[in-house]
């Protein structure tokens, strides 16, 4: 969004002072936001990411809106501002940061901070997630990393908050540990694009408008985040076996990315991955089960609808 020479220029920063030393973070906005800047600043609280009060001060001449935060947090903004052609600029403090890893942004605070102000704009896709409650109401959310269930649900109930303040993503692998003795018992049916529908047991169904989990493993390799296409993987292993092909997948694409080439999702040939792409999914599960968008909980579903909405939001890069 373009101002006249004469026109103020205005930036929201967001931010929760307890994620991020608050006088540090307004040194650098004003550092790099001169040349007639107008900044308004917005604290959050663990129960509020300030997603309504940047909503409610979009206008005309908000150019920028600078997020401090996590992955919920940053899901929660990005989706506020998808369509509205203001920019988001991310300054990465949460745990696992994927958006910010998945687009190759530095993570450091003045690079941050400067990339906002000064740097070049990307437009990425959003998508969005109709959810069917077990109660028969429906909620409408939005992300821009990953949704699902299994996995990523039981991996973050499963993981102690206080241990990710103190060791950060390592926190992650006990909950992971748990959730893989799980088993395949989640009873769902899904389709891609109208294609051929999967009806099967399954241990984890995550739909991805990004395709790496922390360190740039690539869970979904074919994944982009501008590319207009939702990617979607099933995994139905059959006992350790089945975890240690779905282990040796992500080993080889990984190693594929680090060797420059393109990962391929059919490079370990078995059933128990079902990968699918397209701009529109749907799942129905025979019990409701927790649902997650971008590292967060969200309640129990029966069912989903995700669609992806390309190009709606302009990102700093």
């Amino acid at each position: 969004m373009q101002n006249s020479d004469n026109a103020t220029r205005t930036a929201i920063v967001v931010y929760n002072p307890v994620k991020i030393d608050e006088k540090t973070l307004r040194s650098q906005v004003e550092r790099y936001a001169q040349d007639g800047w107008h900044i308004e600043w917005v604290r959050t609280t663990p129960d509020d990411s300030g997603e309504a009060e940047v909503a409610a001060a979009h206008h005309p001449d908000v150019e920028l809106v600078l997020v401090a935060g996590g992955d919920g947090t940053v899901r929660e903004i990005a989706t506020s501002l998808a369509g509205s052609g203001i920019a988001l600029g991310i300054v990465p403090t949460g745990t696992g940061n994927l958006l910010a890893r998945n687009l190759r942004l530095d993570l450091g605070l003045e690079e941050s901070v400067r990339r906002a102000f000064r740097g070049e704009h990307k437009l990425i896709d959003v998508c969005r997630a109709k959810l069917s409650r077990p109660d028969g109401s429906n909620e409408r959310l939005g992300f821009v990393v990953m949704a699902g269930v299994g996995l990523d649900a039981q991996m973050i109930e499963y993981t102690d908050e206080g241990l990710k303040k103190k060791i950060g993503p390592l926190a992650y692998v006990s909950g992971i540990a748990k959730s893989l003795r799980g088993g395949n018992r989640i009873k769902a049916s899904f389709v891609v694009d109208g294609d051929h529908t999967h009806s099967q047991r399954l241990h984890t169904l995550i739909f991805g408008n990004c395709g790496e989990l922390i360190n740039q493993v690539p869970l979904l390799p074919e994944a982009r985040p501008d590319d207009g296409v939702l990617d979607a993987v099933g995994m139905a292993p059959r006992g350790p076996v089945g975890w240690a092909k779905i282990g040796l997948n992500l080993v080889v694409n990984k190693a594929a990315k680090l060797r420059g080439r393109k990962p391929d999702p059919a490079v370990v040939e078995f059933a128990d991955l079902l990968y699918s792409r397209g701009s529109y999914a749907r799942a129905s599960f025979a019990e409701p089960e927790i649902f997650e968008v971008d590292g967060d909980p969200v309640g129990e579903v029966t069912a989903v609808e995700i669609s992806v909405d390309a190009g709606a939001l302009k990102v700093c890069v």
